[in-house]
C-alpha cells in the first residue's frame, strides 16, 4: 500500500494544489531520523521491523476514524490538508497527509513513533520544543494508534485516488458520498451528532431540520438545491466544515439529492406545489461618510446589544443569549472579518443582513425593517471595525529603545507611535484538561525599552470582563442600546453596585526561557519542560496585578518569592477589548529564574491567555508558538 501512496503522490495534481500552507518536505524528519526502538507505556517496541499488527478491516478502520475525529480533526482538518480550525494559529503548521512526501509514505512503524512521541520525541534539529503536536502516548493506547494510521491511510487513499469514470448524479451515489464523508461530523441520520460533535463549535448542522445558515432564501424557509450545492462547495468559514470543492459536481449534485432526504420539509415543499422566495441582492451603495454614520446609528440602535458598540461581541444581551453547552454562540466578533461564516465582501455582508442565520440569535432585517439603503449604511459601517484582511503574522518582536521613561499607562500618546505584532493563539488541546474553542484568537503585542526598563502593552479581545475591574474605573462596556423616545422613562438614581470577582479570573502570561538559551534547545512552548524551566509574567484582574512565575511544564509551575517580585502593571477594559502594560527592569539579580534583557540578543517570547468567565482556568487556555524578540 504504501508503494501505491507514493505512486499516487507522484502523479497527484490534487497534491499541486495543496501545496501552499503546508510544511515542507525538508522540514520534516525522514525515516532514517527514525530511533531503532522506543518505550511506549513500559513496552519496548522495535521500530525497524515493526508493521502494523492490525487488519485494515472495516471495524478498525471505524474505530481509527473516532480517534481521528475526536482528537486529530482541530489540526489536521477534515480532508487531512493540515488545514484544521488551529491550521493558521501554530508555527510550524499541522502537517498535511496529502502533500507530495507526506509521513503517510512512510513506514508503519515510522508514524507510530511520530503518533506516540509527538513533537517532544523529534531530534533536536528539528526544533520539537516548537511542535504543537502532542506524545499521543499518555492519552491513546497501542491499538488506537494502530487504528488511526489504517484510517488516514484508507482515507489519503480514498482523497486521491481518481476514479476512472465520472459518476452520473444519483441519490444511491449520494447516500455512498455521505457516508464515505459525512457522517463522522453529521451523524448517521443527519441529526448533528457525528463523533466530531464534541469537540466541534459550533456543532455539525442537523440537516434533519431542513435549515442551513447560508441561503439566498428567508428566514427559517428550507434552501435552494443551489444553496446545499454553494454549502457542500465551499465549506463554514472558521469551523471544521471544509470545502468539498476537490469532489466532482455530479457528486456534490448527488450530495444534495441525498442531504435533501434526511428531513421531511423538502418533500413536503415539493407536494404542496411551493416555489422558493430569493431574497434579491441589488447593486452595492456608494461608500460614503455619510453613510458610515447612518449605519453607526442604525448598529447602534439594533445591533450591538449582541455585537457590542466596537462589534467585538461583548453586547449587553450575550449575558442571555450565549450559552457553549447548547451551541448558542458568541456572536460573530466584527474587528475580525476573516473569520465571517459567508465572507466578508460587502455583498455577503448585506446577505448576511437581510436573511439572518437559520438556527441562531442572528435574526433577519427584511425589508419592513430597513430598505435596501439603510442595509448598506449598516454595511459601510460594519466594514470600518475590521481590517479588510487578517494582519500579517510577523513572530519577531522588534522592541524599540526610546530616550526618557517607558510608560506604563495603556493610553499614553506613545503606544499610539508603536508598531504592533500580532501573534495567534489557539485552544490548549495537547494535554488534559484542555480548551478546544477559546474565544481569543490573537494578542497585539507592542514593547518598549530605554535601557534600563522594559514594557509590554499587549490587546486582547474578550467579551466578558472580570466584574470586579469596575470599581477599579478601568471599565468601558457596551451598554444596552437606547429605547425609543416613546418608551424612554425617568428612572430612579441607581444604588451603587457591589462588584464580584467571576470565579477564575481573566489572564494573560507572557513567557520566556527563565535562562536565555545560547545554544541548543529551548524550553518546550507549553511552560516548558523538566530540563529547562520558563518565567511567566501573569496578570490576573483578580488579584488585580502582574505575578512572576517559574514552570517546568503545564503543571509545574511555582511563583516566584514575594523579595523577587518586580513587574509593574496597568490595564483597562473597552468594548470588548484588554489593555494592559507590564514593566520591569531589564536585568534583575535573579539570574536563574529571571529572564534578562539584553540588546542585540534573540529572545524567545510566548503568550497564554485565560478567558475566566468561559471557565478557562489552569491548563484550559488559549497559547501562542515560540516567537522571538530582538531589543535595538
Amino acid at each position: 500500500m504504501i508503494q501505491r501512496i507514493a505512486s499516487i503522490f507522484l502523479f497527484s495534481v490534487t497534491a499541486c494544489l495543496l501545496a501552499q500552507s503546508v510544511v515542507c518536505a525538508s522540514e520534516l524528519p525522514s525515516s532514517k531520523d527514525m530511533p531503532e526502538s522506543i518505550q511506549f507505556n513500559g513496552k519496548t517496541i522495535p521500530l525497524n521491523k515493526t508493521v502494523n499488527p492490525l487488519p485494515a478491516d472495516p471495524e478498525n478502520l471505524e474505530k481509527g476514524a473516532t480517534v481521528y475525529f475526536q482528537h486529530c480533526l482541530l489540526c489536521h482538518g477534515d480532508l487531512l490538508d493540515g488545514q484544521g480550525v488551529f491550521a493558521d494559529r501554530f508555527f510550524p503548521p499541522p502537517v498535511s497527509f496529502i502533500h507530495e512526501n507526506s509521513p503517510i509514505t512512510q513506514p508503519d512503524s515510522y508514524l507510530f513513533w511520530r503518533i506516540a512521541k509527538g513533537g517532544m520525541g523529534l531530534p533536536e534539529k528539528f526544533k520539537p520544543w516548537s511542535s504543537v503536536m502532542p506524545a499521543w502516548e499518555n492519552q491513546l493506547s497501542e491499538e488506537e494508534i494502530w487504528n488511526v494510521i489504517h484510517f488516514i491511510r484508507n482515507r489519503v487513499m480514498d482523497r486521491l485516488d481518481t476514479p476512472s469514470a465520472p459518476q452520473e448524479v444519483s441519490l444511491e451515489q449520494g447516500k455512498a458520498l455521505y457516508a464515505k464523508h459525512c457522517v463522522f461530523c453529521h451523524g448517521s441520520e443527519g441529526d448533528g451528532d457525528g463523533i466530531s460533535a464534541d469537540v466541534s463549535s459550533p456543532k455539525p448542522q442537523k440537516l434533519t431540520k431542513g435549515h442551513i445558515k447560508l441561503r439566498s432564501t428567508a428566514f427559517g424557509k428550507i434552501p435552494t438545491d443551489e444553496d446545499l450545492f454553494d454549502a457542500i462547495t465551499r465549506g463554514m468559514n472558521h469551523t471544521t466544515m471544509p470545502p468539498w470543492s476537490h469532489l466532482s459536481v455530479n457528486d456534490r449534485k448527488s450530495l444534495v439529492l441525498f442531504v435533501k432526504t434526511l428531513s421531511s420539509k423538502f418533500e413536503k415543499f415539493v407536494k404542496k406545489n411551493k416555489t422558493h422566495e430569493i431574497i434579491d441582492i441589488p447593486q452595492p451603495a456608494p461608500f460614503t461618510l455619510a453613510s458610515v454614520e447612518r449605519g453607526k446609528d442604525l448598529f447602534i440602535k439594533n445591533c450591538s446589544a449582541c455585537h457590542g458598540i466596537k462589534g467585538r461581541g461583548d453586547g449587553a444581551s450575550t449575558y442571555k443569549i450565549v450559552d457553549l453547552e447548547t451551541n448558542a454562540l458568541w456572536p460573530r466578533n466584527l474587528s475580525q472579518s476573516w473569520t465571517f461564516r459567508r465572507g466578508s465582501s460587502r455583498t455577503d455582508i448585506f446577505k448576511t443582513i437581510r436573511t439572518g442565520l437559520s438556527g441562531t440569535a442572528m435574526p433577519r432585517f427584511s425589508d419592513r425593517i430597513f430598505n435596501d439603503e439603510q442595509i448598506w449604511d449598516i454595511v459601510n459601517y460594519v466594514e470600518t471595525l475590521s481590517p479588510a484582511i487578517r494582519p500579517e503574522t510577523n513572530l519577531t518582536l522588534k522592541v524599540q529603545r526610546i530616550k526618557g521613561s517607558v510608560p506604563l499607562d495603556p493610553e499614553d500618546e506613545l503606544w499610539k507611535k508603536t508598531e504592533s505584532y500580532f501573534f495567534p493563539v489557539g485552544g490548549q488541546i495537547m494535554v488534559s484538561e484542555k480548551a478546544y474553542y477559546p474565544f481569543t484568537e490573537s494578542v497585539s503585542v507592542k514593547a518598549l525599552h530605554n535601557g534600563e526598563d522594559i514594557a509590554f502593552y499587549l490587546q486582547w479581545d474578550d467579551p466578558h470582563h472580570d466584574p470586579i475591574l469596575a470599581s477599579y474605573g478601568s471599565v468601558q462596556e457596551s451598554p444596552p442600546p437606547p429605547l425609543p423616545p416613546e418608551l424612554q422613562v425617568n428612572e430612579p438614581v441607581q444604588q451603587k453596585k457591589e462588584f464580584m470577582a467571576q470565579e477564575f479570573p481573566d489572564a494573560i502570561a507572557i513567557q520566556f526561557p527563565s535562562r536565555l538559551p545560547e545554544k541548543g534547545p529551548w524550553p518546550y512552548f507549553l511552560n516548558g519542560d523538566a530540563e529547562r524551566s520558563v518565567n511567566l509574567w501573569k496578570w490576573t484582574s483578580h488579584p488585580l496585578k502582574a505575578t512572576e512565575f517559574n514552570a517546568k511544564g503545564l503543571s509545574q509551575w511555582s511563583q516566584q518569592a514575594e523579595s523577587s517580585q518586580a513587574l509593574e502593571s496597568k490595564a483597562r477594559f473597552a468594548y470588548g477589548r484588554y489593555h494592559l502594560v507590564v514593566k520591569r527592569k531589564m536585568m534583575t539579580g535573579d539570574l536563574d529564574t529571571d529572564i534578562q534583557f539584553l540588546t542585540g540578543k534573540t529572545i524567545p517570547i510566548a503568550f497564554n491567555v485565560w478567558n475566566g468567565s468561559a471557565g478557562e482556568t489552569g491548563s484550559r487556555k488559549a497559547v501562542s508558538s515560540w516567537g522571538t524578540m530582538l531589543l535595538k
